[in-house]
């Protein structure tokens, strides 16, 4: 317990932010760790004195780039060669969903528990090209969510969108099984990790998902505007190319006639061009530290402990409903105070220097405890609550 204690203590020594506030918000922003916001500073002032056309930038920028593919690729337990670079989730969900030649008819299937990131692509398509959405009920996301999802598929269902940890009840989702059985139909499965990645262990090979969208901003505490996609090696030789540019191209792959596109032979052939390169550093930096002195393991665990303390200690507080399902959850834990509106609560909660956020669909407040966070926080929300209810 002493060591556990050390070991928080010197990661939130490193995120300023965390001692700052009481910080219960990482599913929206995680907290920037000091190495990464370094690492921007250094490349910002580089960039300020010499410009970003010097010769170094160019291979800086390719060594860069490679570096954050590598580190996610640690964390998604598969090869750099199935990374590309994006600006966040919603990124890599469209490049999935736009990648079929869609047809009048075909189908896709997803949930009601989506974000609108994965909804939004998928309405899109239906619009655009007659596509037809079968939406699976899933409740608060504890039942047999594989069998509900198994009675939607039909021989035109060609993809399944699905969250493996839901953003609004935090309830996480058995992708092997909903794998399983879409490859059975002939169907890619196209996973949101926006609440996954760096909260859950996530290995994509062993899971056998085709596309695995995740941001950089959340659970991974890197900078706004980073993410990236695994794609399989299947899933390449059927997805196409919906945004182009020379990133996107392998050596000569384009003539100057233009009558043929080659694209690059991995994943890096669904990245378009330039990057924020300051922010891509930071990133990188984010998930290496994340490595390196936080180590994932750890993480996960601590992240699953504070999950259930929050669980627990909500639960015991009278006048207040949890939605999170106990034994499918992680760290996200969303709730509901008997006489006060979820987004008023927020707004009071900050007043008490606590920082959490208010979900619509269902609507709830909703906490994320991060590997940072300690039970000191969750008892101060707990105590913030009923002093607000006392209130009423």
């Amino acid at each position: 317990m002493a060591e556990t204690a050390s070991k928080v203590l010197a990661i939130r020594e490193a995120m300023p932010a965390v001692t700052r506030h009481v910080y219960l918000n990482t599913g929206t922003y995680g907290p920037l760790p000091l190495v990464a916001a370094e690492v921007m500073r250094v490349i910002l002032e580089e960039e300020l004195a010499d410009g970003r056309i010097v010769p170094e930038r160019y291979p800086l920028a390719a060594e860069t780039k490679q570096r954050a593919r590598a580190e996610v690729a640690r964390l998604l337990a598969c090869s750099p060669r199935n990374i590309a670079l994006t600006r966040h989730t919603t990124d890599g969900l469209n490049l999935a969903v736009m990648g079929i030649n869609w047809q009048p008819g075909d189908e896709i299937v997803t949930t009601d528990m989506e974000h609108p990131g994965g909804q939004g692509p998928v309405f899109n398509v239906a619009r655009r090209y007659g596509v037809v959405v079968r939406t699976a009920r899933l409740g608060d996301g504890s039942g047999d969510v594989a069998g509900v999802i198994e009675r939607l598929l039909t021989r035109r269902t060609r993809m399944i969108v699905i969250s493996h940890l839901t953003w609004n009840t935090g309830a996480v989702l058995p992708i092997d099984e909903v794998v399983a059985l879409a490859h059975r139909h002939g169907a890619l499965v196209v996973v949101d990790g926006a609440q996954s990645a760096g909260s859950i262990p996530v290995d994509v090979a062993a899971l056998g998902v085709d596309v695995y969208a995740i941001p950089g901003q959340k659970w991974l505490c890197g900078p706004e505007g980073t993410g990236a996609v695994y794609v399989s090696d299947e899933a390449m030789d059927v997805l196409n190319l919906t945004v182009v540019g020379y990133a996107s191209l392998a050596a000569g792959g384009l003539e100057i006639a233009g009558s043929y596109l080659l694209p690059k032979p991995t994943a890096e052939r669904f990245e378009a061009g330039g990057v924020n390169l300051p922010a891509i550093a930071g990133q990188a930096a984010s998930l290496a530290w994340i490595r390196e002195c936080v180590g994932y393991e750890w993480a996960y665990r601590r992240i699953a402990e504070l999950g259930q303390y929050a669980w627990h200690s909500l639960s015991r507080l009278p006048g207040v409903t949890v939605l999170t399902p106990r034994d499918r959850m992680a760290g996200l834990v969303s709730f509901t105070v008997e006489g006060i509106d979820p987004p008023t609560l927020v707004q009071k909660l900050w007043e008490h220097n606590i920082v959490i956020r208010s979900i619509t669909h269902p609507p709830c407040a909703r906490l994320s405890a991060g590997f940072y966070n300690n039970e000191e926080d969750i008892d101060r929300l707990v105590q913030a609550i009923a002093e607000i209810r006392r209130d009423l």
